[in-house]
Formats: structure tokens, C-alpha cells, sequence
């Protein structure tokens, strides 16, 4: 009886509430880039513990990319032209000396596909 109530509640299609309590209404969906950039870090400098100032890869504000799609409703799945993997000219520029890469799901960028709601908060801030 118990499982089956367990396998019933993960089935349900549960309402998503906005911060307030409210019923979410999705504005629109698009792609997150992982970006890296040449900064000053910490480097192992030889025998034991020691470490040197040096310059390093380390991570950047992710950045938009891509087309936005539309909320296509509840239940649906949607699938894109758009492949930055087959097209990887589509990724937004880095800065200079660094890069940027999808699809990386990394502590720096953990939402690689970005949900925006009709007020215009997102999926990877708090409420406001």
C-alpha cells in the first residue's frame, strides 16, 4: 500500500508555485553556456605544501545563448533545431583568453536549460 502511494505522488503532476505561493506561469525556456576565463589563482609550487601566486582557468558568469522557446504547456516535451554541439560557432564570444562550452552541468553553471517566468525571475535565482 505504501509504494503505491509512493509511485502515486511521484506520477502526479503536481502545480509549480511562483515565490509567492501563486500558480507559476512560464514565459520561456533557453541555454545556459558554461564560461571559463584567465584569472589569478593558487598553483602547487614545488616539494611539500607550497603554492605561488599564478594565472589560471576559473570560472565566469555562465551566459545566455541561443533561441528562446516558448512555455509549450504542461506535460509537453520540445525539441530544437538549434544544436550548439554540431554548431559550436553559436556559443556566445568569452572573453579574451577564456572559453566558453555547453553542455556542462558544473557547480558554477548547475542549470544548463534556464527557465523564465512571466515576471521575469528565473529558475537559477532566489525569490526576490
Amino acid at each position: 500500500m505504501l509504494m503505491a502511494m509512493l509511485l502515486a505522488t511521484w506520477m502526479w503532476d503536481r502545480v509549480v508555485t511562483d515565490c509567492h505561493g501563486g500558480l507559476e506561469r512560464m514565459s520561456h525556456y533557453y541555454f545556459q553556456a558554461t564560461v571559463r576565463v584567465m584569472g589569478p589563482g593558487t598553483c602547487s609550487s614545488g616539494p611539500g605544501n607550497q603554492t605561488a601566486p599564478c594565472i589560471k582557468s576559473v570560472p565566469a558568469a555562465p551566459r545566455p545563448f541561443g533561441p528562446n522557446i516558448g512555455d509549450p504547456g504542461t506535460g509537453t516535451t520540445v525539441s530544437t533545431e538549434f544544436d550548439p554541439v554540431a554548431y559550436p560557432q553559436s556559443l556566445p564570444n568569452p572573453p579574451l583568453g577564456g572559453f566558453s562550452a555547453w553542455p556542462w552541468t558544473t557547480a558554477d553553471n548547475p542549470h544548463v536549460i534556464i527557465s523564465v517566468d512571466l515576471q521575469g525571475n528565473r529558475c537559477d535565482q532566489n525569490c526576490p
